[in-house]
């Protein structure tokens, strides 16, 4: 039997006399994609939310690769390689594409920002999602399917070993939302598991292994 990467046991959330979230259960495997599924308010993204280290449960459990798992920071997931992507893009239209996928931890040479290395790098990511795009092109003016695989990138140059999609497909069209499938897919093969929130049903058929 395989062993999940993460484990949720009983996690509930409260805020004052409203619950939130009552004994959720779930597992997530690396290469698989799991749809999160519900109506708005149901507690999707706060789930979400605990998993990637912005909000504590009011109860329950959590490992990941087999150890107890209780983020305090998003940056403390982020290390241990889960990383959110969230539906509303938090790219800085101004930086490049390079700049946005390293922000906050630029590759260093001599005490300033290695330039060369972090686009070498950025490029790489962007070559991993078959966006062919320079790495030194601005954010600004890119499609939002674009900005999406971009921010996929991002948590890809964090070597991300779960990835959460909240909504990614709700500024997409037909057409964009096919391609992001097709690098879904892919990052599945690669070993990568995925939790894919979504309340669209057609979509969760295509894409996921289970629900």
């Amino acid at each position: 039997m395989r062993e999940p990467v993460l484990s949720l046991r009983g996690i509930s959330k409260r805020y004052g006399p409203l619950e939130v979230l009552k004994n959720v259960d779930l597992d997530v495997y690396s290469g698989e994609v799991v749809a999160l599924l519900g109506e708005n308010g149901a507690g999707k993204s706060t789930l979400s939310g605990i998993i990637a280290g912005s909000r504590e449960p009011s109860e329950g459990t959590m490992t990941w690769l087999g150890e107890p798992y209780a983020p305090s920071s998003p940056r403390a997931a982020i290390d241990k390689g889960v990383v959110l992507i969230h539906q509303e893009l938090k790219l800085l239209p101004e930086l490049s594409i390079a700049e946005n996928v390293f922000i906050g931890r630029w590759p260093m040479k001599n005490g300033i920002v290695d330039r060369a290395e972090m686009v070498r790098r950025a490029q790489q990511q962007l070559a991993r999602l078959n966006l062919h795009i320079p790495a030194t092109r601005k954010v600004a003016g890119l499609s939002t399917a674009n900005q999406q695989l971009i921010e996929i990138a991002k948590a890809l140059a964090l070597d991300a070993k779960l990835l959460i999609l909240d909504e990614p497909t709700a500024a997409l069209g037909g057409a964009e939302t096919q391609a992001l499938f097709e690098q879904v897919r892919k990052l599945r093969a690669e070993g990568v598991g995925i939790v894919y929130i979504s309340h669209r049903m057609e979509e969760i058929k295509q894409i996921t292994d289970r629900i």
